[in-house]
């Protein structure tokens, strides 16, 4: 089976939470799969994916949904209707956070986990954070210059998306008496960094004389 799917109308819309939850339980419990993304981990992902400088076929991106740590473990699918089922609800994920990134970025926002923290709601941001730097990984030179230009934008996913900055939270965050406070402070300048990485992009994927958006469709996925 060909992994790279056209995109096609967004008909059903944004995922249920019943369907997020089908997609991790065949990820992380049915499949048997040793190193698979969770969909927070997902979402993350194919927001790097969508929002940077050149084209990453979701033929490259699907086998790190499959398997983080080496892109190498294929699903075990047990029936063609399974298999249809599972990625038309990953492109279909994507295909609904590209077209509003493109046509409503102001309405887009990550998703994250969330854990009670006395009596809160704190938005969890490792995975997605991960899934982020992950998506960067796949084309880095691509990436480069503007990660050098605007340090800033990428701050807090590499805060929470990589190993050292983990140990850099230790002492940015956790030592400190309102360390829920400055988590979500961290928190709040994740959206807007995305936005502004992908408007980046966008505006540059647009030759004279195409619209930034017909550009953008053509980028992200193959014909």
């Amino acid at each position: 089976m060909t992994w790279d799917m056209p995109i096609r109308p967004i008909e059903s819309g944004p995922l249920s939470n019943q369907e997020i939850e089908e997609l991790d339980a065949f990820l992380l419990v049915e499949d048997g799969l040793e190193h698979p993304m969770d969909f927070f981990t997902f979402d993350g992902l194919i927001c790097a994916v969508l929002s940077g400088p050149n084209t990453i076929m979701p033929s490259e991106w699907l086998r790190w949904v499959w398997d983080k740590e080496e892109g190498e473990q294929p699903p075990d699918f047990a029936s063609e209707k399974q298999a249809k089922r599972i990625l038309s609800m990953l492109i279909g994920h994507a295909n609904v956070l590209a077209f509003t990134l493109i046509h409503g970025p102001q309405y887009w926002e990550p998703l994250f986990y969330t854990h009670k923290i006395e009596g809160l709601c704190v938005p969890i941001v490792d995975e997605w954070c991960c899934g982020y730097v992950k998506g960067i990984g796949l084309d880095p030179e691509g990436w480069r210059p503007l990660i050098d230009a605007r340090p800033d934008w990428f701050e807090v996913i590499h805060l929470y998306g990589t190993k050292s900055g983990w140990d850099r939270l230790k002492g940015l965050v956790d030592a400190h008496e309102d360390s829920v406070a400055r988590h979500q402070a961290f928190v709040d300048r994740i959206a807007p960094a995305a936005r502004n990485i992908h408007a980046h992009w966008l505006a540059r994927r647009a030759p004279q004389g195409r619209t930034a958006t017909a550009q953008q469709g053509a980028s992200a996925w193959p014909q």
